[in-house]
């Protein structure tokens, strides 16, 4: 075999071969990288979107069970008397309605004793020895005690309940399920993104189907799926989902791809200028500028490695602020200085009803796609809890059991904040973040909060502080990439931002301004690799003063 020596032209197309299979090959290991990394984040998220379902199922069921409590305590509190209970159950019970009968009775003698019922003849005869055996047993139960009655093709699922104090009352209700077990689905719901099917017991035979938004050709679910166990009185609800479309999003779905067309071409072009370097290697003059010409090529796929991970990162905080009566909001995302990966920080401000809106400031500990995904999966938690009415504190540690470090591989700290837009009242929960800034009048400082653990620390707990702010000042929220430098103590940071938010406070026109002045003030290129997440808010001036 002839070695490749200047004048054989065999060389370059062998070291152009040699890059192509090089380039394809790593185009290949990071495409699958990346895919196998987007399938796990599909996992990820389907189990979190199946938490949030159950605890939806949960809250469902918690209103099932409200007025089945209120009613028994009615007829123990008045003895029976059938006007107060009647009056109180009939708001519950009719078409469209939570239950389609009910009824009170006593279980103090030999058999249950009927004292008032309403609605529809039950489908349970209650004087037979099976219900006589209901009755007893929701006697016997902690909770209310549950059992599916079969009327022709439809159900029925009957409900029993006991006095706490002595079990001498019960209260007796049926609810209708849909003939074709089909439920609606709200857009906005927590089952907007997924597929569902609720099975009564730990079956998920068709037989024990309760609920889906599928019709019954499309059971059971298959494919990727999770399952989650629900209690429902003394029984259990089995819930089974699976996605009803890519949960991490089209970019997510789509990057093994670019990363496959991309690489494609890189190689290519790097295969091209192999042969071409090797065709001038002879060329002792053009060294310098093959040199020169190879750096220029390798920023360039820095560039574009780093423009890929900051699309995606933006990709995934939220694309504009919703509009809130007498509030001005400002956002501002820096990337780190240095590296390629994606990084964890974000920001969310909610509208959760006329009068409060809700806001997350967070940093994931490290970077790359699994930071990433847990920064998702945490703020789309937090945000369906805030949604759900939990305050700060409660949704912090409802997130803190869903989030392990053992797990994830990665910590989280948040600061969480609800406020009340008459009183202008803010509450604060704490997970190991830096305080929010209050800018006024040209003074700055630190809101006083108790922090909790980070996120991954199992079953962490917090404690809302509580404080109002002035009209027409300013919060400033933001992650430790804004104040830390590396040999340097945080106080030190924070003294400084503090004083450029002060002066900026004073100078600037807008708030928008303010954060602008603030990120230049604080930022310089020798910082490091550290992102910044940056969420403002002014009050408006009061207009009686």
């Amino acid at each position: 075999m002839a070695r490749d020596r200047p004048g054989n032209p065999r060389g370059p197309v062998r070291l152009s071969a040699l890059i192509a299979l090089i380039g394809l090959l790593a185009t290949a290991v990071v495409a699958f990288a990346t895919w196998q990394a987007d399938q796990n984040n599909e996992r990820r998220l389907l189990r979190g979107q199946t938490r949030q379902a159950a605890n939806a199922i949960s809250g469902a069921i918690l209103n099932i069970q409200a007025p089945l409590a209120t009613g028994v305590e009615v007829g123990y509190a008045t003895q029976g008397n059938q006007d107060r209970y009647t009056r109180y159950i009939a708001a519950y019970v009719g078409p469209g309605k939570t239950f389609i009968n009910a009824s009170l009775w006593r279980l103090d003698g030999p058999t249950p004793t009927l004292i008032a019922a309403t609605g529809d003849a039950p489908e349970l005869s209650l004087t037979s020895p099976t219900g006589h055996d209901f009755l007893k047993h929701a006697a016997q139960s902690k909770t209310f005690v549950v059992t599916p009655i079969n009327v022709g093709p439809l159900q029925r699922v009957a409900y029993a309940l006991s006095n706490a104090e002595d079990h001498t009352y019960a209260v007796y209700a049926e609810r209708v399920i849909p003939a074709n077990r089909r439920v609606p689905v709200e857009s906005d719901s927590a089952f907007a993104d997924i597929h569902f099917a609720t099975y009564f017991g730990p079956s998920t035979d068709m037989a024990d189907l309760q609920t889906t938004d599928l019709p019954n050709s499309s059971l059971p679910l298959t494919g990727r799926t999770a399952r989650q166990d629900v209690a429902f009185g003394d029984k259990t609800i089995t819930l089974v989902t699976s996605p009803a479309k890519h949960l991490g999003g089209s970019l997510e779905q789509n990057l093994p791809w670019m990363i496959v067309g991309g690489g494609v071409l890189l190689t290519a072009a790097a295969a091209g200028l192999g042969g071409q370097l090797a065709r001038r290697r002879l060329s002792a003059e053009q060294d310098a500028s093959t040199i020169s010409r190879l750096y220029r090529e390798l920023d360039l796929l820095y560039g574009k490695q780093r423009t890929i991970a900051e699309t995606l990162q933006h990709a995934l905080l939220p694309q504009n602020n919703p509009h809130i009566a007498d509030l001005t909001i400002a956002t501002r995302y820096v990337a780190g200085a240095q590296g390629v990966d994606i990084g964890g920080d974000w920001y969310s401000i909610i509208a959760l009803d006329e009068h409060h809106f809700g806001f997350v400031v967070g940093d994931v500990s490290g970077r790359g796609i699994d930071a990433a995904s847990l920064m998702a999966r945490i703020r789309f938690t937090l945000r369906a809890y805030l949604v759900e009415g939990h305050p700060p504190a409660t949704a912090l540690e409802m997130c803190s059991r869903q989030v392990d470090i053992l797990d994830d591989g990665h910590l989280a700290t948040v600061i969480v904040g609800i406020a009340d837009t008459r009183t202008r009242e803010l509450r604060l929960a704490n997970a190991g973040h830096p305080s929010p800034l209050l800018v006024r009048n040209g003074v700055a400082s630190f809101i006083p909060t108790e922090a909790g653990p980070p996120l991954g620390i199992r079953d962490g707990s917090y404690t809302s502080t509580t404080s109002t702010m002035p009209a027409g000042s300013t919060l400033l929220a933001f992650t430790d990439g804004l104040v830390e430098r590396r040999g340097e103590d945080i106080d030190e940071g924070l003294g400084r931002l503090a004083a450029y938010a002060a002066t900026a406070g004073t100078a600037a026109t807008s708030l928008d301004d303010l954060v602008s002045a603030v990120v230049e003030g604080m930022v310089s290129p020798d910082d490091g690799e550290d992102d910044i997440a940056i969420l403002a808010f002014r009050w408006a001036e009061d207009r009686s003063s």
